[in-house]
């Protein structure tokens, strides 16, 4: 049960958020680790033109789409890294893995839209490589919520084994018709961190990244959700929509990626693999009917 409420009114700097992550190295492995009971908000933020405009230039979203529904994660994640900053968090900053996200939209947003995001931790999830929990994070316009998520995060090498296994999309979920290939620049990883604060040394050094077993840096987890999702959904704003993705390898960057969608009357299956058409770094699924389900948990 959440124990408290409080109001975030910036992100948080850089500096803190390198300072943070240095300090909680320190954190030792609890036997019985404790998701702090807190929820954070970010009241009347904005959705503005420019940071739009960069965002739909960055993962190729058309302007005929509308805002794009991963559009309010990106005001939402300086809560997600708020929360893990936290002394309380079981522990450090670095090295925990973002691997499956849902988000469920249920009006269209606009240009000019105000929004009160919130976000707190969900529950613990059994996982095979290690201890996965849940970050809820929710949209409100108006005092009505719009749009709603939940992202499992994995602390790989974690010995506790806590709460239900995590459920998520298997390969052979994956969609398997090309719709084409492209080559991502290096560059995509440090706009893309400007816009959503995420400076995760994996994806901005080549030293960070080796660090955690990459040979190169790698393309944010959600970049690569919403640069497949601009390509699979229709020309025009969505309303009511639900999306689930699966991580599976992050994209090495500079890289070659392919594309796939498979639509059909429940919805569009999507995938990302890479330039070969092989490995898959991304399965998903979205559509109406998908609202109704609650892949990890039910959203409330």
């Amino acid at each position: 049960m959440v124990a408290e409420t409080l109001i975030v009114d910036r992100p948080s700097s850089p500096g803190a958020v390198l300072l943070a992550g240095l300090a909680s190295l320190a954190k030792s492995a609890p036997a019985h680790p404790v998701l702090p009971g807190v929820r954070l908000v970010r009241p009347d933020l904005p959705i503005e033109a420019a940071p739009l405009a960069d965002y739909r230039d960055l993962c190729g979203f058309d302007e005929a789409q509308g805002v794009p529904p991963t559009w309010p994660h990106l005001l939402a994640f300086p809560l997600h890294l708020a929360l893990m900053m936290r002394r309380d968090f079981p522990w450090p900053l670095a090295g925990t893995v973002h691997i499956a996200n849902r988000i469920v939209q249920h009006r269209a947003l606009a240009l000019g839209d105000r929004l009160t995001v919130s976000a707190g931790f969900g529950e613990f999830r059994s996982h095979p490589r290690g201890q996965a929990f849940t970050i809820r994070a929710e949209a409100q316009r108006g005092g009505t919520t719009v749009w709603r998520s939940e992202s499992v995060y994995l602390r790989r090498g974690a010995r506790s084994a806590l709460g239900a296994p995590v459920a998520t999309l298997s390969d052979a979920d994956a969609a398997t018709t090309p719709t084409g290939a492209e080559t991502i620049a290096r560059a995509v990883a440090p706009r893309y961190a400007r816009l959503s604060g995420d400076r995760n040394p994996i994806h901005m050094s080549w030293l960070g990244a080796r660090l955690f077993g990459f040979e190169r840096p790698i393309a944010h987890g959600m970049w690569t959700k919403a640069r497949a999702l601009a390509r699979a959904l229709p020309a025009a704003p969505v309303d009511r929509i639900a999306i689930d993705v699966a991580f599976r390898a992050p994209i090495q960057l500079p890289g070659r990626a392919t594309h796939f969608a498979d639509p059909s009357d429940h919805g569009t299956a999507f995938a990302v693999r890479d330039g070969a058409g092989e490995r898959l770094h991304l399965i998903g699924r979205f559509g109406r009917d998908l609202a109704l389900e609650g892949m990890h948990a039910e959203l409330k």
